[in-house]
């Protein structure tokens, strides 16, 4: 439909909705309802279903293209287009926030494996490594060397700090990618996150342990010391 097609339209850079879009949106009811209205195709219930989700799907797609906002934009729609064609199949077994950031992880994990896919595919550049072709055997242990006497805070902006994150998150493979990023920056369970990625609880563990150390690695350079 041509509700689905544009919804490009209404997402900012930052993955927010057009002032004139957010002033469309209905009252905050119950997510079973919007649910049950966008099964009967309902224009209020599909409008107030993305504005109440699309910034939380932008921001893991952000954070899995490591910035990139086309990209981050046009996962964002792919995900919205997967919710309303199969909304009528959701039988409320999970909750629906559930099932919507299963779809989600899908969609952003299935994007990165057609990406590296074409990669080794088409061998472009100079042939170094991209830091998004990260590999679990790499160390997680390098970091970039800093000066201790320095206080960075006085020295890095918020920008580059942010700068900072993403690059360390690039480094990551995408699972430890994606697990951090459900727990740390969307705060889900241990228990939530397997349920979102359909793997053991243990396998989750495991991939937030590499994630954390080598994120504390990457930014220890933020540390002040007391």
């Amino acid at each position: 439909s041509n509700r689905v097609v544009n919804l490009a339209k209404h997402l900012e850079p930052n993955g927010e909705f057009t002032a004139e879009h957010q002033s469309e949106a209905a009252p905050e009811v119950d997510d079973t309802e919007l649910v049950e209205g966008a099964k009967r195709k309902e224009p209020w219930a599909l409008d107030t279903l993305i504005h109440r989700y699309q910034s939380k799907a932008y921001a893991i797609a952000d954070r899995m293209t490591a910035g990139d906002e086309e990209k981050a934009r046009d996962l964002t729609q792919e995900v919205f287009i997967k919710v309303l064609r199969s909304i009528k199949k959701f039988k409320g077994n999970s909750s629906f926030y559930t099932w919507f950031y299963r779809i989600v992880v899908n969609t952003c994990l299935d994007a990165r494996r057609k990406e590296q896919r074409w990669r080794k595919i088409f061998k472009f550049g100079s042939g170094s490594p991209s830091p998004d072709t990260f590999s679990e055997d790499r160390d997680l242990e390098s970091h970039r060397d800093f000066d201790p006497s320095s206080d960075p805070m006085k020295t890095l902006s918020g920008k580059e700090l942010k700068q900072d994150i993403r690059a360390a998150l690039a480094q990551l493979s995408d699972h430890q990618r994606m697990v951090f990023t459900l727990k740390v920056f969307e705060g889900f369970t241990i228990k939530e996150i397997a349920g979102m990625m359909n793997t053991a609880k243990g396998t989750v563990k495991s991939h937030l342990f590499r994630a954390t150390r080598h994120m504390r690695k990457a930014l220890g350079h933020w540390a002040i010391s007391s």
